[in-house]
Parts: structure tokens; C-alpha cells; sequence
């Protein structure tokens, strides 16, 4: 235990820890959480076996929903259904979700909250960008006048950092742009709040963007059933954040460092960076606070039906390259079925022939009997014996063959 201190209701207490003992904090609570006996021994939870195989003694056991009813098949076969749709739009073979993809995908009471334009005290409108681990972003954020936490760290692991390392230069204007590519590109997210942890992580580890461990794969049936948005106020706000100049011009120098080292790329003692006071400070200058979720949300929009267009031609392209080899290849086969027949016809027709040679043979061979019996008949009847008739047939046939 590294002796954080707890407040009265038994939540730690963050204020006042430097960036190091921060991140060491959240990793502590991040380990408590994944062996609480709660997590370990829940008996209520919709586990992808359940959702699957919706035995009914098992749905009971769920509990009751919101409204105090029992689950039904019928609710199992929705969340499956939402599973199957969820899966759809974000999973790709490559991990992460863009700055775009998860604003536009963002439920409208998230981005309010994390723009701050509510009157219930749930807003928030600070966050400190305090280190780097490799390509993993901290972020701090204060917690909002309603929440009984005072912080909450949010990560970001940017998922094309290795490429833009690659491709480092000495241009300053080719870097920022470099950066503003890499910070609005493919993130990995991850907070340590309630709302990312029971309404989102299930989504994003479908959707294969959420940093783990841990995964969720326990259904949130009471949560978030209909698996609606994709990030908490703290991620969207943070996310927005980084796409302002002044925290991106600390990845360039975390950047522009990394190229030059002789260390391992993933060296966590080489690669990890906690800010400075001064530094953190002059970091939260950074003026770029406030997600334009209607702008984002239409481009984004834009940009996918493009996509859908662009994939449409492709498929009828596909269809007609399709379609092509089919008659190709029923072609061949038609010739193919042809040459065999030509070959069957050729092997009987030889087949024929042979037999034809083998029959004219044993004609020649009958007939030549014939005439040696007829000759040696005639020599006999002109008074010679049968073995010296035998012998002038033998002559006759050579003196025939020699001429």
C-alpha cells in the first residue's frame, strides 16, 4: 500500500498529490476495483453466456429492471441485437476510435457536461494534461460540484504514435501538422469514473478502443441497455483538449525525444514523463475547452456517407469483377467438359482401332493356317510325305517374303 489517504465515506483523496503519485494512485484503484468482491462474486451479471443461451432460471436471477419488472427472453434477444450493432459500427481490425468518430457517437448530455453548459452542477471545465507513458497521455480532470471525487484520470494512448515517430522532422510546420494528425487520429480511451466504467467500457471493448485491462464483457443491462454514446464528459473533454496547439506542442517534445533515444520504444522507466508545476501550469493555458458536437457530428456524418458511397462503388466493382470470373469460369468449365468428351471420344476410337488390329491379326493368322493346310494337302496328294509337304511351305513363304 503506498498510504493514500481516505476520506470520511472511504474514497481517496487526490488533492494535493503530485502527477507521479497521482497516476500511482489510480493504478491502486483501478487493482481494488478488479478484485472487489463485488466484481468477483456478482451473481447478477449478464455474462456473454447468458446473453447467449437465455436459460430461464438464469434471467430470473438477473433481478428486476428499473421499472421493478423481471428480464424477459425477450429483453436478452434486444441486448443481443444492440451487441450485434454495436459491434458493427465500431469494431475494425485495428484498435482505437478518432477524436471525430467518438464526438459524433457522443450521447448530447455528455458533450453539454463536459462543455459545461448545465445548471445542475454535473459540468466540469478544467483538466491538466500532467505526463506521458509512452504513448499514453494523463490527464487529470476535476470532477464536477455534484460528484463526491474530487478528480479523475483520464488516458488517451494514441494508436498511430509509432508512425508519427517515424516520421519526425526538423520542420517545425511539418510537426505541428504531424501532431494535429496523430491527437485527432485513432486514441484508445480509458477513465477511471463510474459512467465510463458501467455505461461505456462494455461498448468500447466491443468496439475495440478501450485501454485494458481491464475488458468488459459483462452486459450493462441496467445502465445502459440500448448501448447508446461512447465516452464519459472527463474523455470527451480531455479528447477535446489535446486538439488545442498548446498541449499538442508537448507531444512534438515527447515526440522529437523518443526519435532520439537509444532506449526501447515501450521502456516504461525511459518512456514515462510526469510534468512539473510550472509546466503543467503553463499547459493549462491551453484554450481549446469546448466540443462543437453539432459541427463534428454533421461532418463526421458527411465523411461517412462519403465512406458508404465510395464502399458502395467498390462493392459494385467487386460484383462486376465477381460476376466476370463466374463466366470465366463457367467458360472453363464448358471447355474443360468439352476437352473431356473430345479425350473420351479419342480413347474409344483408339480403343477400336486396337481392337480392330487385334481382330484383322487372327483373321491373317486363320487364313494363313488355311493356306498351309491347303498346300501340304496338295504336296501330300502329289505323293510327298506331310513332314516334307511342311518343309516346301516353309521355302514357298520365305521365297514369297524374300521378293
Amino acid at each position: 500500500m503506498d498510504g493514500f489517504r481516505k476520506d470520511d465515506n472511504g474514497r481517496y483523496i487526490s488533492d494535493g498529490l503530485s502527477p507521479k503519485q497521482f497516476a500511482r494512485l489510480f493504478d491502486q484503484i483501478q487493482k481494488e476495483r478488479a478484485h472487489s468482491r463485488r466484481r468477483m462474486n456478482g451473481s447478477r451479471h449478464l455474462t456473454p453466456s447468458l446473453l447467449r443461451n437465455k436459460h430461464l432460471d438464469d434471467i430470473i436471477g438477473l433481478g428486476k429492471k428499473k421499472d421493478g419488472t423481471f428480464f424477459t427472453i425477450e429483453d436478452l434477444k434486444q441486448f443481443e441485437a444492440n451487441r450485434g450493432q454495436a459491434r458493427k459500427k465500431f469494431t475494425n481490425t485495428q484498435p482505437g476510435i478518432t477524436y471525430a468518430q467518438l464526438v459524433a457517437h457522443s450521447q448530447a448530455i455528455d458533450v453539454k457536461r463536459a462543455n459545461n453548459n448545465v445548471d445542475d452542477g454535473s459540468g466540469i471545465s478544467n483538466a491538466s494534461f500532467i505526463g506521458l507513458q509512452h504513448n499514453v497521455a494523463l490527464i487529470r480532470v476535476a470532477a464536477s460540484n455534484r460528484s463526491i471525487d474530487s478528480s479523475h484520470l483520464v488516458q488517451l494512448r494514441f494508436e498511430e504514435w509509432d508512425e508519427a515517430l517515424e516520421n519526425v522532422t526538423n520542420d517545425r510546420a511539418a510537426l505541428m501538422r504531424l501532431v494535429r494528425k496523430l491527437v485527432a487520429g485513432r486514441a484508445s480511451i480509458n477513465c477511471d469514473c463510474g459512467r465510463y466504467m458501467y455505461w461505456y467500457r462494455y461498448i468500447a471493448t466491443a468496439g475495440n478502443f478501450t485501454i485494458s485491462p481491464p475488458k468488459e464483457y459483462v452486459f450493462p443491462k441496467i445502465k445502459n441497455p440500448n448501448l447508446r454514446g461512447v465516452a464519459c464528459k472527463h474523455i470527451i473533454h480531455a479528447f477535446t483538449r489535446m486538439q488545442g496547439a498548446g498541449w499538442q506542442t508537448r507531444i512534438i517534445e515527447s515526440l522529437i525525444k523518443a526519435s532520439k533515444g537509444h532506449h526501447y520504444g515501450d521502456d516504461r522507466k525511459k518512456t514515462t514523463e510526469y510534468f512539473s508545476e510550472s509546466e503543467i501550469k503553463q499547459l493549462n493555458r491551453n484554450r481549446k475547452g469546448k466540443t462543437n458536437h453539432a459541427a463534428i457530428k454533421a461532418e463526421y456524418q458527411r465523411y461517412q456517407k462519403r465512406i458508404d458511397a465510395l464502399q458502395s462503388k467498390l462493392t459494385d466493382k467487386d460484383k462486376t469483377k465477381i460476376d466476370n470470373a463466374r463466366k470465366k469460369l463457367a467458360r472453363a468449365r464448358q471447355v474443360t467438359a468439352q476437352e473431356r468428351e473430345r479425350r473420351k471420344a479419342a480413347e474409344a476410337k483408339a480403343k477400336q482401332h486396337a481392337s480392330d488390329v487385334e481382330a484383322y491379326k487372327r483373321q491373317l493368322s486363320d487364313l494363313l493356317k488355311m493356306q498351309k493346310q491347303l498346300f501340304i494337302d496338295a504336296q501330300v496328294m502329289a505323293g510327298k510325305t506331310p513332314e516334307e509337304a511342311a518343309k516346301a511351305f516353309e521355302l514357298h513363304i520365305k521365297s514369297t517374303l524374300g521378293k
